[in-house]
């Protein structure tokens, strides 16, 4: 077994491997630990990230370091760990605070490392040692290669491919229902290719809910064997029905023949060359079943390449009115209630390309945003060709043009203030809205001592903020160094800066809401000590979304200072509470299907830089300081918001540097740690059922790390599984 061990890490100097992590182990000592894996941190900096946790219910851990042969280096321990909490079945403090991680730079090949700990009083005790192994060969690029996209087909295997046993339950939950509304698939059609038309009808009719009609319209196909073959699949399945244009009026006019066609009181979308898994349309049928009230239904969606390769799965959250004005959430399997496209007549045929874009945003004047249902399975697989729009926005420069035409149509009717710009990825937007009247805006920093870190914040807004219609106001929570209280008492002398003092035992919620008592701007901006202004358009960006009808908090993107992201939206559920959204990307990296650069709508946004109207925060009673004197203040405000009807708004467009904990540090002492569990345990036991479900991230996301990476397992509901529980219940 040494042996083999040995030989497996040098081999994979030249074949990288791709995970790494470490099965659950007790040392004598009674010490329980687990490596959860390393992951590349900084790439160019050739930087790992190692994440772990350990502990010892009987006696807590003081510290936790790893020796390599560069020496000794402590890492970041006491982290909180809630998911070891559920995991172990104990509410002991030494599990809760036992994770760990630290950042390691490594050399190409085997580097040898060793995890120790100690406890308050005693000598460092080995943990475990392990081996990391970058590879050798530097032409290797994993990131293009086809074993990078390996991991998905996994995925996909393991967790996205039905049994057997998965099929007879669904026939037999489909047998059960008192109803079976008929679906009408419809498709436009024009010169496809006999194969892709075969297996595009193969995989309706491979569908395991039946109760479904095909309605093809081919737009006067030049393709002789096209008609041919829609001709023979029409006379070989009576719900198969074809209408053939005798002129071409693309793709608009050809699916609204279609449409006319139907006679279901739901329209599914499907394109000619893509692929239904077997299991989509009984999803959809469920929904409707389950919330008759639903106008649209949605669902995730990847692509397939021609050899049946499927890739680039798009996880996506639930109807977010910001998102779908960055990019087309609903696309595709969209679903839509037959009376509502004849309310609004259809597609229109000025929008090719982005003619189910422009259908989406016009069905928001009919609907409200409960009546748009998603349904997170993939339920729909895009077809990759060399001409396709799934392929390559970019091959079809008229899709861009006619969803940003789309988009601005609908601004100029909803919200004419703003103005659409190319979003940082090809098919993305950006909305500019405006800021009416320039409205005075109070910026509110919290601080006590560390006068260089409120320098250079106070700085960077005086010297980089383009926008000019604001008051600073400072609250020292009893600062005592001399430094500290000079600059103070400098800035208290300077027009539009007041410094409030507030000596009383820290509480961020209750400071931040006796200065906002204390402001006299229109909008309110939250903001710590330790935050430094990049681009001067931040204010004007925050200002700009707050003043919008029904938004409520606004957050930021927040980078480390080597510009690697720390905040891009919060993600409720992360570590068992809440986790920053795209965290250790770098701020150029899209992310997932390119969140990480658009404007969107989170469950929660961070309060280190958050805006928010004032009508709107004394609306909602400001912070709550009584439960949240330190930690969740900022995810609860926003979730209050969220019950009142209003919208948090993320944007990537509002730019900061986040020197985070800098003044505050850890929360590592008995205290601290006591406060901060009794408010994790409360908003726990608020927001339980936001925490286990946010709408605004994928079940099938890690809730282990936040970049947005799979979940092994994905925390699927599994509709036919309900059945059987109701069954045994009765």
């Amino acid at each position: 077994m040494p042996l083999l061990k040995s030989f497996l890490r040098v081999f994979s100097e030249y074949v990288p491997i791709i995970t790494y992590r470490h099965d659950i182990t007790e040392t004598k000592d009674g010490v329980r630990f687990a490596i959860d894996g390393p992951r590349w941190l900084r790439p160019k900096q050739r930087e790992f990230l190692l994440r772990g946790w350990c502990f010892n219910e009987r006696k807590a851990i003081e510290s936790v370091r790893i020796t390599t042969r560069k020496g000794n280096q402590l890492a970041r321990f006491g982290i909180e760990r809630h998911d070891l909490l559920e995991a172990f079945n104990t509410r002991n403090e030494n599990v809760l605070y036992s994770g760990f991680e630290v950042p390691l730079k490594v050399p190409r090949g085997s580097t040898k490392f060793q995890l120790e700990y100690k406890y308050a009083e005693g000598e460092w005790l080995p943990l475990v040692t392990e081996h990391l192994v970058r590879p050798r060969l530097k032409t290797f690029d994993p990131e293009n290669s086809i074993k990078a996209k390996h991991p998905y087909s996994q995925w996909v295997k393991e967790y996205d491919t039905l049994s057997k046993e998965d099929h007879q339950k669904i026939r037999s939950h489909i047998q059960s229902w008192e109803s079976q509304p008929l679906i009408s698939v419809v498709v436009p059609t024009y010169n496809t290719s006999v194969k892709l038309l075969d297996e595009m009808i193969q995989s309706i009719r491979g569908q395991l809910y039946e109760n479904w009609e095909l309605c093809i319209a081919d737009d006067n196909s030049t393709n002789k064997k096209t008609r041919k073959r829609l001709e023979y699949w029409q006379e070989k399945d009576e719900r198969i029905h074809v209408a053939f244009r005798t002129e071409n009026g693309h793709i608009s006019e050809c699916t609204n023949t279609a449409i006319a066609m139907t006679r279901g009181d739901y329209i599914a979308l499907v394109d000619h060359d893509d692929e239904l898994p077997p299991h989509a349309l009984y999803y959809v049928a469920n929904e409707i079943l389950e919330h008759p009230s639903a106008q649209i239904i949605f669902s995730d969606e990847d692509k397939i390449t021609p050899d049946g390769f499927r890739t680039d799965p798009y996880f996506k959250p639930d109807f977010g009115h910001d998102l779908l004005c960055s990019h087309n959430l609903v696309s595709h399997l969209g679903v839509y209630r037959k009376s509502l496209l004849e309310k609004i007549n259809g597609f229109r045929k000025d929008f090719v390309g982005s003619q189910d874009w422009d259908l989406a945003l016009r069905c928001l004047d009919h609907i409200s945003a409960d009546e748009i249902r998603h349904i997170p399975r993939i339920l729909y697989h895009w077809r990759l060709s060399n001409e396709s729009t799934s392929a390559s926005v970019g091959n079809k420069d008229y899709a861009v043009t006619a969803g940003r035409r789309a988009l601005q149509e609908y601004l100029d009717k909803h919200e004419p203030s703003g103005q659409v710009e190319d979003g940082p990825t090809v098919g993305s937007f950006r909305i500019r809205y405006g800021t009416p009247d320039d409205p005075l805006v109070s910026i509110i920093i919290l601080t006590k001592n560390n006068v260089e870190l409120l320098r250079r914040c106070v700085d960077s807004i005086l010297h980089k903020t383009g926008y000019s219609n604001f008051e600073l106001i400072i609250v020292d929570n009893g600062s005592d160094e001399p430094e500290a209280i000079e600059y103070l008492e400098d800035l208290s002398g300077q027009e539009g800066i007041q410094v409030l003092d507030h000596p009383i035992p820290f509480n961020f919620s209750e400071l931040n809401n006796r200065a906002a008592e204390s402001a006299k701007g229109e909008v309110l901006v939250f903001i710590n000590n330790d935050m430094e202004v990049i681009e001067e358009d931040w204010l004007r960006e925050l200002v700009s979304h707050a003043l919008r009808e029904k938004v409520g908090p606004v957050g930021t993107k927040l980078l480390y200072p080597d510009d690697y992201i720390q905040h891009a939206g919060m993600i409720m559920g992360i570590a068992g509470l809440a986790g920053h959204a795209f965290k250790f990307l770098h701020r150029q990296n899209p992310g997932h299907i390119g969140r990480a650069g658009i404007i969107q709508n989170y469950s929660a946004v961070t309060a280190a830089c958050l805006a928010i109207k004032r009508s709107v925060f004394n609306e909602l009673g400001g912070f709550d300081a009584e439960h949240f004197a330190t930690a969740y203040n900022d995810a609860d405000l926003c979730l209050r918001a969220w019950e009142l009807g209003y919208r948090t708004v993320y944007t990537p467009h509002a730019l900061l540097y986040h020197h985070e904990s800098a003044s505050r540090g850890l929360e590592n002492n008995s205290e601290k740690k006591a406060r901060w569990k009794k408010e994790a345990d409360y908003m726990k036991d608020k927001w339980s059922s936001v925490i286990e479900r946010d709408p605004y991230y994928n079940p099938a996301l890690s809730l282990v790390s936040e970049d947005f990476g799979l979940a092994k397992p994905p925390r699927y509901e599994k509709p036919w599984e309900k059945q059987d529980e109701r069954s045994s219940d009765s």
